[in-house]
């Protein structure tokens, strides 16, 4: 972790105990952190910043495929590296990209997810060990249902929607 990391964490841990608090709003943290000039912005170049707004602005693009009934994210993204530095490439799902391309997106896309799930299951596994006299925690891996239940909420939203 950076030092400007372990200085967020330092103060959080701080801020919990002195407000006795058992979970924390970031709102509230930053709040009391810069009240007491403690904590200031990482620095950032005007460049990165810019960005990562464009890339925000990309990822969140979406369009609705009228025969599925659902919608898609009108951009895709796959790193891919250059001299050794990962860099983020964006194309357009629909007609953009190459098959190599699409592939690598979906498998990303695919590790990314098993490693939320992979945390997931950890830190549930760590909550319930620490705190075994509690009602234990259950975190279901299968998301099928899940996927399900979103696109009927999807489709039910689009037909609410007039015109």
């Amino acid at each position: 972790m950076s030092k400007y990391n372990d200085h967020v964490n330092e103060l959080w841990d701080e801020w919990m105990a002195e407000t006795e608090q058992v979970s924390g709003d970031p709102d509230e943290f930053v709040d009391w952190a810069m009240s007491q000039k403690r904590l200031v912005p990482h620095p950032q170049d005007i460049k990165g910043m810019v960005r990562r707004q464009v890339t925000q602005s990309l990822r969140q693009a979406k369009r609705y495929d009228e025969e599925g009934g659902f919608t898609y994210r009108a951009r895709q993204s796959v790193t891919l590296f250059h001299g050794g530095e990962a860099r983020k490439h964006y194309f357009d799902t629909d007609n953009g990209g190459s098959p190599t391309l699409r592939q690598k997106s979906v498998k990303q896309r695919r590790k990314a997810i098993a490693d939320h799930v992979y945390r997931a299951v950890c830190d549930t596994e760590r909550m319930n060990k620490v705190h075994p006299h509690e009602e234990q925690l259950n975190l279901f891996t299968d998301f099928t249902d899940d996927v399900a239940e979103l696109r009927f909420e999807e489709q039910e939203e689009v037909m609410k929607k007039p015109g």
